[in-house]
This record gives C-alpha cells, structure tokens and sequence, in this order.
C-alpha cells in the first residue's frame, strides 16, 4: 500500500515536504513517518519516534521562518511598488 505522501524518491520528498510546510495535513504524514520500519517490512505502530523530532524542527523552520520570511519580502516589494 501506497500512501498520498511519502518518500520514496526526490519528487514525493518534495511533494511531502511542501505540504508539511504548508501545515495542511501535516498529521497524517507524521503519523505515517512514526509507523516507518523499514524497507520490505510492514509499518509497526509508534516505531521511529526520530521522525517526530524532524517534523517538529522542519515546521518550525521551514513553515514559520521560511514562508513568513518570504511572505513579509512579497508585502514589502508589493508596498515599494505602490
């Protein structure tokens, strides 16, 4: 089986990734990440608890600096634009 998100290879890393930093449906993925076991193995319930920590650094670093950072360089070009 198959998940929406995950990251067997560059483009779905990315594509998870993308929706972790967005903070829509990032649960789900992080659920998932903490069933991991490993290749060929079927996933375990509360297996990889690393993963947690990854999440919650990726969020605050991607999601509250990067795309704040971003959005305030839109906002201040948008208002010299004015």
């Amino acid at each position: 089986m198959r998940f929406d998100h995950n990251f067997d290879d560059v483009k779905e890393a990315m594509n998870a990734l993308y929706v972790i930093a967005s903070l829509e449906g990032w649960p789900d993925i992080l659920y998932q990440a903490l069933d991991v076991t490993g290749e060929n193995l079927g996933p375990t319930l509360n297996n990889n608890n690393i993963s947690m920590i990854f999440f919650i650094i990726f969020i605050m670093v991607g999601s509250f600096f990067f795309l704040n950072f971003f959005t305030g360089v839109l906002f201040l070009k948008f208002m010299q634009a004015q």
